[in-house]
């Protein structure tokens, strides 16, 4: 079954480096024009919730514990979801108020976005809503992992709705208004020339063919479709228009170019069909179906051109850049309003 992590589908962990929060409330300081109470009813905590009801407040809003438990337990999961009382007490502290500090930050830059007027609509959130429901095979599947992850689909909506949101304020407020000239991306250039050595690399194109469930029957169906598209290729069939008009993965759109890759950089089966010869095409099998790889060029062990990489680098710069500016904005927001931390860190409702 699949699981779920509403918080992994935001922005929201570009917000979480702001500065470490008091373990007492700061003093009151005037509201924002976003700043109202919120009026919804906060549920009461469940029987074996880690944190109360609410853990902190942001301008009067509240910062609700069953949001923080869901943060927290999806940062354990990626340690295979150890029990909490079995942890640190040092780390359980550190991850609390890292995960108080995203919270309070995301719901700071969402009533700035709702006070400039950036919301997001109801169909903007449905759309997102069913991009995720068409990962689950059904309705219930989809209900049993929102309830895994302590939420349901009211709450996954409105945690979208919130996302959405920041993320429009923060795409016209920042991303928008940040720029890399090119002067700035051939001096980061030829100041970093180690950055930007590589070994040996392959150019792969590749046509995905996914089962259309998780059965063995499918499973063989889709076998055979790959090994049919494979040899139609070794025919001398144009690859890329056999990607076009059969691969279910985005790069279809591009005849099935997914770019330059090394060994190290890709899974063991990739890595294998790295090793063709150019213009050899093979099937390799991965967690997502069946590919019909081919090796379209190769380059030996060097350094990328400027040319191959300024528009990665102009990227990376401007997100550098961009990150500067969400961490000034953060701090300001939190300058000018009034946080409340109603938990200490690392002492959960039920230990």
């Amino acid at each position: 079954m699949k699981s779920l992590n509403i918080f992994s589908m935001s922005l929201l962990l570009l917000v979480s480096a702001g500065n470490a929060f008091p373990q007492e409330s700061p003093a009151a300081k005037p509201k924002t024009a976003a700043s109202a109470t919120e009026d919804e009813v906060i549920p009461p905590a469940e029987p074996n919730a880690l944190f109360p009801a609410v853990v902190a407040r942001v301008d009067g809003q509240a910062i609700l514990g069953r949001d923080l438990e869901r943060m927290v337990r999806a940062q354990l999961a990626t340690i295979g979801s150890p029990e909490w009382n079995k942890l640190r007490e040092d780390y359980r502290g550190q991850l609390v108020l890292s995960s108080i500090n995203t919270l309070v930050n995301s719901k700071l830059i969402f009533m700035k976005a709702a006070a400039t007027g950036l919301t997001a609509t109801d169909a903007e959130v449905q759309e997102e809503m069913q991009k995720i429901s068409k990962s689950f095979r059904s309705d219930a599947e989809m209900n049993i992992a929102l309830a895994n992850q302590h939420t349901d689909r009211a709450s996954l909506e409105k945690e979208l709705y919130q996302t959405l949101a920041i993320s429009k304020y923060i795409e016209e407020n920042i991303t928008k208004k940040v720029s890399v000239t090119d002067e700035e991306v051939a001096k980061y250039y030829s100041s970093n020339p180690a950055q930007f050595q590589h070994g040996e690399l392959a150019r792969v194109s590749h046509i995905l063919i996914q089962p259309a469930s998780d059965t063995p029957e499918q499973d063989a169906l889709a076998k055979q479709r790959a090994e049919a598209l494979l040899a139609r290729a070794q025919k001398g069939e144009d690859f890329a228009k056999l990607a076009r008009e059969n691969s279910m993965d985005a790069s279809a759109s591009q005849g099935g170019d997914i770019g330059f890759y090394s060994k190290e950089n890709v899974t063991p089966e990739f890595a294998d069909a790295l090793s063709m010869p150019t213009g050899s095409a093979r099937i390799i099998k991965t967690n997502v179906g069946y590919h019909v790889v081919k090796v379209t060029e190769k380059k030996q062990e060097g350094l990328y051109t400027l040319a191959e990489i300024k528009t990665q680098l102009a990227e990376m710069l401007k997100s550098q850049k961009a990150e500067v500016e969400l961490t000034k904005l953060v701090n300001q927001l939190r300058n000018d309003a009034k946080i409340e931390i109603l938990i200490p860190a690392g002492q959960p409702l039920n230990p």
